[in-house]
Protein backbone atom coordinates (compact mmCIF):
# COMPACT_ATOMS: atom_id res chain seq x y z
CA UNK A 1 0.00 0.00 0.00
CA UNK A 2 1.27 3.49 -0.83
CA UNK A 3 2.84 5.20 2.20
CA UNK A 4 1.03 8.43 1.31
CA UNK A 5 -2.35 6.73 1.29
CA UNK A 6 -4.97 8.07 3.66
CA UNK A 7 -5.19 4.53 5.02
CA UNK A 8 -1.69 4.93 6.45
CA UNK A 9 -2.38 8.26 8.10
CA UNK A 10 -2.22 8.52 11.88
CA UNK A 11 -5.03 11.07 11.75
CA UNK A 12 -8.46 9.52 11.33
CA UNK A 13 -10.70 11.15 8.73
CA UNK A 14 -14.07 12.58 9.75
CA UNK A 15 -16.40 9.83 8.55
CA UNK A 16 -19.55 11.15 10.23
CA UNK A 17 -21.53 11.39 6.98
CA UNK A 18 -24.56 9.24 7.79
CA UNK A 19 -27.15 12.04 7.73
CA UNK A 20 -25.70 13.46 4.53
CA UNK A 21 -25.92 9.97 3.05
CA UNK A 22 -29.61 9.69 4.00
CA UNK A 23 -30.30 13.13 2.57
CA UNK A 24 -28.54 12.19 -0.64
CA UNK A 25 -30.64 9.03 -1.03
CA UNK A 26 -33.83 11.03 -0.50
CA UNK A 27 -32.72 13.80 -2.89
CA UNK A 28 -31.84 11.31 -5.62
CA UNK A 29 -35.23 9.62 -5.26
CA UNK A 30 -37.03 12.98 -5.49
CA UNK A 31 -34.92 14.12 -8.46
CA UNK A 32 -35.64 10.89 -10.34
CA UNK A 33 -39.32 10.73 -9.37
CA UNK A 34 -39.09 7.46 -7.46
CA UNK A 35 -41.41 6.87 -4.50
CA UNK A 36 -40.43 4.88 -1.42
CA UNK A 37 -42.60 2.04 -2.69
CA UNK A 38 -40.88 2.29 -6.07
CA UNK A 39 -37.47 2.20 -4.40
CA UNK A 40 -38.39 -0.94 -2.46
CA UNK A 41 -39.73 -2.63 -5.59
CA UNK A 42 -36.65 -1.73 -7.63
CA UNK A 43 -34.28 -2.86 -4.85
CA UNK A 44 -36.04 -6.24 -4.68
CA UNK A 45 -35.91 -6.57 -8.47
CA UNK A 46 -32.19 -5.75 -8.52
CA UNK A 47 -31.37 -8.27 -5.80
CA UNK A 48 -32.65 -11.05 -8.10
CA UNK A 49 -34.26 -13.19 -5.43
CA UNK A 50 -37.72 -14.72 -5.33
CA UNK A 51 -38.36 -13.36 -1.86
CA UNK A 52 -39.05 -9.79 -0.80
CA UNK A 53 -35.80 -8.58 0.79
CA UNK A 54 -36.84 -4.99 1.37
CA UNK A 55 -40.32 -3.83 2.30
CA UNK A 56 -41.39 -0.21 2.09
CA UNK A 57 -41.92 -0.04 5.87
CA UNK A 58 -38.34 -1.25 6.51
CA UNK A 59 -37.00 1.23 3.95
CA UNK A 60 -38.83 4.04 5.75
CA UNK A 61 -37.13 3.01 9.01
CA UNK A 62 -33.72 2.76 7.34
CA UNK A 63 -34.03 6.24 5.81
CA UNK A 64 -35.43 7.95 8.92
CA UNK A 65 -32.70 10.13 10.49
CA UNK A 66 -33.68 9.29 14.08
CA UNK A 67 -34.00 5.55 13.57
CA UNK A 68 -31.73 2.94 15.12
CA UNK A 69 -32.40 0.66 12.13
CA UNK A 70 -29.64 0.90 9.54
CA UNK A 71 -29.59 -0.10 5.90
CA UNK A 72 -27.89 -3.47 5.37
CA UNK A 73 -24.70 -2.95 3.33
CA UNK A 74 -25.52 -5.69 0.79
CA UNK A 75 -28.55 -3.67 -0.34
CA UNK A 76 -26.52 -0.57 -1.19
CA UNK A 77 -25.80 -1.31 -4.88
CA UNK A 78 -29.47 -2.11 -5.50
CA UNK A 79 -30.50 1.03 -3.60
CA UNK A 80 -28.21 3.20 -5.72
CA UNK A 81 -29.65 1.69 -8.87
CA UNK A 82 -33.19 2.14 -7.58
CA UNK A 83 -32.72 5.89 -6.95
CA UNK A 84 -30.66 6.35 -10.12
CA UNK A 85 -27.57 7.93 -8.58
CA UNK A 86 -24.10 7.09 -7.33
CA UNK A 87 -23.89 10.37 -5.41
CA UNK A 88 -24.80 8.67 -2.09
CA UNK A 89 -21.78 6.38 -2.38
CA UNK A 90 -19.61 9.38 -3.22
CA UNK A 91 -20.67 10.95 0.07
CA UNK A 92 -19.57 7.81 1.90
CA UNK A 93 -16.23 7.78 0.08
CA UNK A 94 -15.55 11.52 0.38
CA UNK A 95 -13.83 11.38 3.81
CA UNK A 96 -11.38 8.85 2.33
CA UNK A 97 -10.76 11.15 -0.66
CA UNK A 98 -12.12 8.61 -3.14
CA UNK A 99 -14.92 8.92 -5.67
CA UNK A 100 -16.94 6.37 -7.62
CA UNK A 101 -17.22 6.80 -11.36
CA UNK A 102 -19.57 5.50 -13.99
CA UNK A 103 -17.56 3.08 -16.13
CA UNK A 104 -20.41 2.68 -18.60
CA UNK A 105 -20.73 6.43 -19.14
CA UNK A 106 -16.95 6.69 -19.57
CA UNK A 107 -16.98 3.93 -22.21
CA UNK A 108 -19.92 5.52 -24.03
CA UNK A 109 -18.07 8.84 -24.09
CA UNK A 110 -14.93 7.18 -25.44
CA UNK A 111 -17.00 5.40 -28.08
CA UNK A 112 -18.60 8.66 -29.18
CA UNK A 113 -15.19 10.36 -29.36
CA UNK A 114 -13.80 7.51 -31.45
CA UNK A 115 -16.82 7.67 -33.79
CA UNK A 116 -16.20 11.39 -34.27
CA UNK A 117 -12.51 10.78 -34.98
CA UNK A 118 -13.46 8.04 -37.44
CA UNK A 119 -15.81 10.43 -39.28
CA UNK A 120 -13.12 13.13 -39.37
CA UNK A 121 -10.56 10.66 -40.74
CA UNK A 122 -13.03 9.44 -43.40
CA UNK A 123 -13.77 13.04 -44.39
CA UNK A 124 -10.05 13.85 -44.61
CA UNK A 125 -9.44 10.66 -46.61
CA UNK A 126 -12.21 11.63 -49.07
CA UNK A 127 -10.67 15.11 -49.46
CA UNK A 128 -7.28 13.57 -50.20
CA UNK A 129 -8.80 11.19 -52.77
CA UNK A 130 -10.59 14.09 -54.43
CA UNK A 131 -7.35 16.11 -54.59
CA UNK A 132 -5.52 13.13 -56.05
CA UNK A 133 -8.07 12.70 -58.84
CA UNK A 134 -7.92 16.43 -59.65
CA UNK A 135 -4.14 16.36 -60.01
CA UNK A 136 -4.09 13.33 -62.29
Amino acid sequence: MDSESIFNSDIAPDCDVYYQFLGSINQAAISNGVSRRGIAERVNAALKTDEVVLQESALNRFLAPGSNDYLPAHILPALLWSVGSIEPINLLLKPLMFRAYDTRAMLLKQHKELELQKQQISKRQAEIEQNLTLTI
